[in-house]
């Protein structure tokens, strides 16, 4: 069953009920008939039973001679309970409408699980590990690379470039590349759990109505929402390698930290629902509704908070996140260059493309799982938010700030790695040859075409 059946399903008991709880408390029952008549003192007046399938159809009043009731505050005359029954259909139908169609926190989860093998697939820790038992495989290369390059058979200026400027910083930028990929699909973890967790309250919220109804005042229904823990746990929803780096997490990226690290969840707001009359049951239902839509947008806020102050991390510290053009690619003088020819293609063949290729990977699962975007829709009428899809914008601002990152990275890679070819592929070319060869190479490289700081600048700067 969906949540709008199951919702409506509710309604339609609550309704009912309400309608028995009004008749009840102005002294009116059904009596063997199946018709509504004063319980005591009767004076052969009664009223027929809500009708079907509109209950408006029923509610005519019978009598002998004078069919006419008074004393309902929803009217009176013949049609007295046609009138009360309609009262209570409106109030109650209006009340959880807009609440039957909350965003399906299902329809998250194909750009989830993208977003997922983005983080995976860039996985490693600053100090150029990958992830113990979880993490990418390949980009234990990237330690390989290290080693071969900081070795002592490879020298000169073109090498002791790459090593300083690029192979060095290298994994910490992975690293917190890594973290703004997680911090993307934390966040969209955390609003499907808003989601997930206002439909259970929603139905929760209609479930204690009923029991209010049923109970005519006499007891005490309460509960607790769950959807002020909505954003607790995300750590444990999306499994990707996060626990062994999140010694280094809060260095690279607090806000991720901030989402992932809450030690307890916070507790549940309690909302009561008893009441000495329908009208004032319906009313405790209307207040938790309330109570729902502030810890909805509350936790929206604090998802908007998280993403800005993420972006904002990046852009002061852009270094951490995004290399700068590899000096390596301003070398094009062979002068003083001992190396290992042969190490030297390899890395440049192979093992720097292998690197490279899984930021192409995780900037296509950055790039799919970035198209989340209708999934955020929600009824104006809950009033959760200022807009049609919450914070939906910041957070494809953050998706793409990650998605920039990584494909900037990858064009650093391959451009270094074409470069070493050069460099390296030396056999039957004399040493201005490959210099020229260089120099061509270095002058046709104008950039990625991504700038990632840039763009998220230009975002903080529009919304703060």
């Amino acid at each position: 069953m969906t949540n709008a059946a199951e919702v409506d399903e509710l309604v339609e008991k609550i309704i009912d009920r309400a309608i028995e709880f009004y008749m009840s408390s102005h002294g009116w029952a059904l009596n063997i008939q199946g018709n509504y008549e004063r319980e005591m003192g009767s004076d052969g007046l009664q009223i027929t039973p809500p009708g079907k399938p509109e209950r408006t159809s029923g509610g005519q009043v019978l009598g002998f001679g004078v069919s006419f009731v008074d004393g309902f505050e929803y009217g009176s005359g013949n049609d007295a309970g046609t009138l009360i029954y309609g009262h209570f259909e409106s109030a109650v139908r209006d009340l959880f409408r807009p609440w039957r169609n909350l965003p399906d926190p299902d329809g998250f989860e194909p750009y989830l699980e993208q977003l997922r093998e983005a983080a995976w697939t860039i996985s490693m820790t600053s100090e150029g590990n990958k992830v113990s038992g979880v993490g990418n495989p390949v980009l234990k290369d990237v330690e390989f690379l290290q080693k071969k390059i900081g070795g002592d058979d490879m020298n000169g200026a073109m090498i002791l470039a790459f090593d300083q400027n690029f192979c060095t910083p290298l994994p910490a930028v992975i690293h917190g590349q890594y973290a703004v990929a997680a911090l993307a699909g934390a966040t969209l973890c955390a609003e499907q759990e808003i989601w997930r967790k206002a439909r259970e309250d929603v139905l929760t919220i209609a479930r204690r109505t009923l029991e209010a109804m049923e109970d005519r005042g006499r007891g005490v229904v309460n509960d607790g929402l769950a959807i002020v823990t909505a954003v607790f746990g995300v750590a444990a929803l999306f499994p990707t390698p996060i626990a062994p780096v999140l010694a280094g997490v809060t260095a690279a990226l607090p806000a991720l930290a901030t989402l992932l690290d809450a030690a307890s969840p916070p507790n549940k707001t309690e909302v009561q629902f008893a009441g000495s009359s329908p009208d004032e049951v319906i009313g405790k239902a209307t207040d938790a509704l309330k109570t729902l839509t502030n810890q909805a947008r509350d936790g929206e806020t604090e998802i908007k908070r998280l993403i800005t102050e993420g972006m904002e991390t990046v852009t002061s510290h852009p270094s951490s996140f995004a290399m700068p053009k590899p000096k390596l690619l301003e070398e094009t003088k062979l002068a003083g260059m001992k190396v290992d020819l042969g190490d030297l293609h390899f890395l440049a063949a192979e093992t720097l493309p292998h690197i490279g290729h899984e930021f192409y990977v995780a900037s296509d699962a950055l790039n799919s799982g970035g198209g989340c975007s209708r999934e955020w829709m929600r009824p104006a009428e809950i009033d959760v938010s200022d807009s049609p899809d919450g914070p939906c914008a910041a957070w494809t601002a953050l998706v793409s700030l990650a998605e920039d990152l990584v494909l900037d990275l990858a064009w650093e890679i391959k451009a270094s790695a074409e470069h070493l070819e050069i460099a390296s592929d030396r056999i039957g070319q004399n040493e201005a040859e490959v210099e020229a060869a260089l120099r061509r190479h270095a002058a046709k490289l104008t950039g990625s075409g991504h700038d990632p700081i840039g763009g998220a600048d230009e975002w903080l700067n529009e919304n703060r």
